[in-house]
């Protein structure tokens, strides 16, 4: 697939098929995000991959799912949830501020993600200090954001921007995101 249908084809996903990812794939999208860009060259980003079945239940209930929906639609039903999850952490002892080059690594992991055939959720409302525990990740570690992983379970797809930016599911499930615009972002084209 080309770069262009690859970005338009990324979209958050939250539901799941029960199907198991390859570690093979899992550190491959970690790889696509060791070779993100970072401020200076200082790559503080480390990461956790996380495939069991017992750590991901564990892991499920810290983490909040959409919240943008109606409560009944926030969180994936059982049967339905990640089969793998990527935690993305800052190792303090290399760099204290890192936020572009979580942005930059992260979106590597979600474009990697779409192009093999998985949908991911980038979430940052989580329990820190609850997955610090469950995962008993170093204090030298600050704890970012949790990235969902699996093949897709439902669909989700962009809609014009009328006004609002909330998203939403229609009667059969699927997820509709307005966005703007291109014409209502470029603020000024100095030709």
């Amino acid at each position: 697939m080309d770069f262009e249908e690859l970005v338009y084809k990324r979209r958050t996903i939250r539901r799941y098929k029960e199907k198991e990812v390859p570690i093979e794939i899992l550190k491959k999208l970690v790889d696509y995000g060791r070779v993100a860009p970072a401020g200076a060259n200082i790559q503080a980003v480390e990461y956790v991959i996380i495939k069991n079945e017992q750590t991901r239940k564990s892991l499920f209930p810290l983490v909040r799912w959409a919240g943008g929906l109606p409560k009944n639609m926030r969180t994936p039903e059982e049967g339905r949830r990640p089969m793998a999850y990527i935690i993305v952490l800052v190792n303090l002892e290399i760099k204290k501020g890192a936020d572009h080059d979580i942005g930059a690594a992260v979106e590597n992991i979600l474009l990697g993600a779409a192009n093999e055939g998985l949908g991911a959720c980038w979430m940052g409302a989580i329990d820190r200090k609850k997955i610090r525990k469950l995962l008993e990740i170093p204090k030298k570690y600050k704890i970012e954001h949790v990235i969902s992983i699996g093949y897709p379970d439902e669909t989700s797809q962009i809609e014009s921007f009328d006004g609002t930016f909330k998203y939403w599911k229609d009667d059969a499930g699927n997820m509709h995101v307005p966005k703007r615009s291109l014409e209502d972002i470029i603020l000024r084209i100095d030709d």
